[in-house]
């Protein structure tokens, strides 16, 4: 069998164009910790042809409003195209609740544009105790 040269290009075209990095990974994760606090170490991708800043967003469980007790170690990351950098999110367990979800976003700064290209996961944390 005989491959067409139009077939062959575009092979050729789909292994040579690399695709988009996700900019938030893992997009859901959950664990357990020993204490009221939960961490996450998050990896923010920057799939764009130049430098961004990204905001790093903790948010509710349904990404409506800033999450209570919630912490990035780097709310703001500034990455060179194809990049990507490592953050740690924590956040509090209350000690009547065995467990807690939250979100958290990843959204470009300054972005001038009437869609806001926004990711977002959720991620849990399980008491270690807490009745389960």
């Amino acid at each position: 069998m005989q491959l067409t040269p139009i077939l062959v290009a575009g092979v050729v075209a789909a292994l040579a164009c690399p695709a988009a990095a996700q900019s938030l990974s893992p997009m859901h994760a959950a664990g357990a910790t020993p204490s009221d606090v939960k961490g996450f170490r998050l990896t923010v991708g920057n799939p764009y042809r130049g430098r961004m800043t990204f905001l790093v967003l903790p948010m509710d469980a349904k990404f409506r409003v800033a999450a209570a007790a919630a912490e990035v170690n780097f709310p703001e990351v500034t990455l060179a195209p194809g990049s990507s950098r490592q953050v740690i999110v924590t956040f509090r367990i209350d000690p009547s609740r065995k467990e807690r979800t939250i979100g958290v976003c990843v959204q470009p700064r300054d972005l001038d544009s009437t869609v806001l290209p926004r990711v977002c996961g959720t991620y849990t944390g399980h008491r270690f105790g807490a009745g389960g």
